[in-house]
């Protein structure tokens, strides 16, 4: 990959913008380094004189308003979320049952399937949410619903700050968390706030009914399975 390539690659992922402003924003930087290179500049040079990634990206973000994401839609995105969690449930409670019922023998090999599932369940609790919104900026749920975390000047979240704001979610206070979203000038919860990150609408992005239907659909069919399969392998 070209040096020019990288840049602007990194430029880009830093930006939060619609398709349009991005694709106007690559042409700028190719039409400007092109000038540049046609009057004798190096590449070095002229990225040089670009400056770094982050702050073109940064001062390209600021002229852009943040479209924030409410209540509502956020509790709809986390009910998807919520389901998807749920359904990693599902083989667990298969082997849990079928072992209780003697269906499956007992010895190390089902303990350690046992063992294994239940942390992986675990681990879906505690890393689906800071990994997927470290790595992406959004869940699945958050993807249905066109919406994304990103720092309160709208570049991309670390993975500390994706783990800080996820903290009222692992010690069971994400109610009183949540509660602060309709009360702050940028919808944050409190931990937002502490994070310095915001949720927002993908920009230039609609959002059709049948994502809410899906994201809402998607814990009733993951309880149902989770019953069904309870149901379904527990003893006659």
């Amino acid at each position: 990959m070209k040096p020019l390539d990288r840049y602007i690659e990194e430029v880009l992922r830093n930006v939060f913008a619609a398709p349009e402003d991005r694709e106007r924003l690559e042409a700028d930087l190719r039409a400007h380094f092109a000038e540049a290179e046609a009057a004798g500049e190096t590449a070095g040079r002229i990225l040089e004189g670009l400056g770094r990634p982050q702050d073109v990206a940064a001062a390209f973000n600021a002229e852009r308003e943040l479209r924030y994401a409410g209540f509502w839609r956020r509790l709809v995105a986390f009910a998807g979320d919520l389901g998807i969690l749920l359904a990693l449930a599902v083989p667990v409670v298969a082997v849990a049952v079928l072992f209780e019922a003697g269906r499956i023998a007992p010895g190390l090999a089902t303990i350690a399937l046992l063992v294994t599932l239940g942390l992986g369940a675990v681990g879906g609790l505690v890393f689906y949410f800071p990994l997927l919104e470290a790595r992406f900026g959004r869940t699945l749920g958050k993807h249905l619903l066109r919406i994304r975390v990103v720092r309160e000047n709208g570049s991309p979240i670390g993975l500390g700050q994706a783990f800080v704001r996820r903290l009222s979610l692992y010690f069971d206070m994400l109610v009183i968390d949540a509660l602060f979203i309709p009360f702050t000038d940028r919808s944050q919860r409190a931990l937002d706030v502490v994070a310095k990150t915001v949720v927002a609408r993908e920009p230039g992005e609609t959002v059709p009914g049948w994502r809410y239907a899906v994201c809402l659909l998607l814990p009733v069919a993951s309880l149902l399975a989770l019953v069904g399969t309870a149901l379904l392998c527990a003893p006659a």
